[in-house]
C-alpha cells in the first residue's frame, strides 16, 4: 500500500527523494520523471495513455486517470514527480492514509534549473525521430503539460515559452495545501538531509550519506551524451542507406548488361 506521495515539482530533489525513500521504507518508488524517461516501450506507452486524458472534462477521463494510477502505483509504498506531483488529490483518493511530502527548493534556483530541463527537451526534439524511447518521452512530457495548468489553477497554455510557466511554483504551492489536509501535509528540502525526513516518517536515520541525484550538471550532461549517441546512430543510418543504395544501383547494374547479352 503506498504510504509516502511526493507532490514536489520536477527539479526539487525528487529523483533523490526516489533513493532516499527506497533506503527509508525498504520498498519500491514509482518515479514517475525517470519511468518516462527511461522506462520501457510498455511503460512510456501506458504514461502516454494517461497524457491523452488530460486536461480531465468527463466522467471516462476521471475514471481512466484513476485506474491508470493505480496501474502504475500498484506495489509501490511511494510515488515521486510527476505525474503524481499534479495528481495528488486523485492519489489521495486511492491512498487516503498517505503522507503527503512537497520537495521544496529556493525559488530562484528552482527556476534556473526548471527552465534548463524544458531548455534541454527542446534541443533535444530535432533527434527524437532517431530514438523511439526519447521521442515517446518527449512526446508524453508535451501531452501531459495539459494536466498541469488543470491541476494548479492557471489559464491553459503551451509550455513555450517558459514565461507561459512562470507562476507555475507559487500555483503548485496553493494547489497542494488546497487538496491535502494539514495533519498530513509535509514539507522537506533534501539539503538537510536524513532527520527532517525520518522524523517525518517516523523512522530511524541511515548510518550512510544522504542521496544526491541528478543535479543541474547533470542534466547539462545528459543532454550532450545524449546528442552524441544520436548522431552516431545518424551516422550508422546514413552509411546503411548509402550502402543499400549502391547495392540496388550495383544489382541494376548486372540486370541490365544480363538483358543486353
Amino acid at each position: 500500500m503506498l504510504q509516502v506521495i511526493v507532490a514536489g515539482l520536477p527539479r526539487t530533489g525528487t529523483t533523490s527523494m526516489t533513493c532516499a525513500l527506497e533506503n527509508l521504507l525498504n520498498g519500491k518508488v514509482f518515479d514517475g520523471g525517470a519511468a518516462s524517461y527511461n522506462g520501457n516501450a510498455h511503460l512510456q506507452q501506458q504514461m502516454l495513455e494517461l497524457a491523452q486524458h488530460c486536461p480531465m472534462k468527463t466522467l471516462v477521463d476521471r475514471t481512466f486517470v484513476q485506474y491508470r494510477l493505480a496501474q502504475l502505483t500498484e506495489g509501490c509504498l511511494a510515488t515521486s514527480d510527476q505525474p503524481g506531483c499534479y495528481f495528488v488529490e486523485e492519489l489521495l483518493q486511492l491512498y487516503p492514509n498517505a503522507k503527503v511530502i512537497v520537495t521544496t527548493r529556493d525559488r530562484r534556483s528552482w527556476w534556473e534549473s526548471y527552465s534548463a530541463l524544458w531548455g534541454s527537451l527542446n534541443d533535444l526534439y530535432p533527434w527524437c525521430l532517431l530514438v523511439p524511447q526519447m521521442r515517446r518521452f518527449y512526446i508524453f512530457t508535451i501531452e501531459f503539460w495539459k494536466r498541469v495548468p488543470q491541476a494548479v489553477g492557471i489559464p491553459q497554455c503551451a509550455p513555450w515559452p517558459m514565461s507561459n510557466q512562470e507562476g507555475l511554483y507559487e500555483a503548485h504551492a496553493e494547489y497542494v495545501s488546497r487538496v491535502v489536509p494539514p495533519a498530513q501535509l509535509f514539507y522537506f528540502d533534501v539539503k538537510t538531509g536524513w532527520k527532517p525526513l525520518c522524523e517525518i516518517l517516523e523512522v530511524p536515520v541511515p548510518d550512510e550519506p544522504f542521496p544526491h541525484i541528478f543535479p543541474r550538471s547533470w542534466l547539462e550532461q545528459g543532454k550532450s551524451d545524449l546528442v552524441a549517441k544520436c548522431k552516431k546512430r545518424l551516422l550508422i543510418l546514413i552509411g546503411a542507406a548509402g550502402f543499400i543504395a549502391a547495392a540496388t544501383v550495383h544489382a541494376s547494374r548486372m540486370l541490365l548488361s544480363r538483358r543486353l547479352e
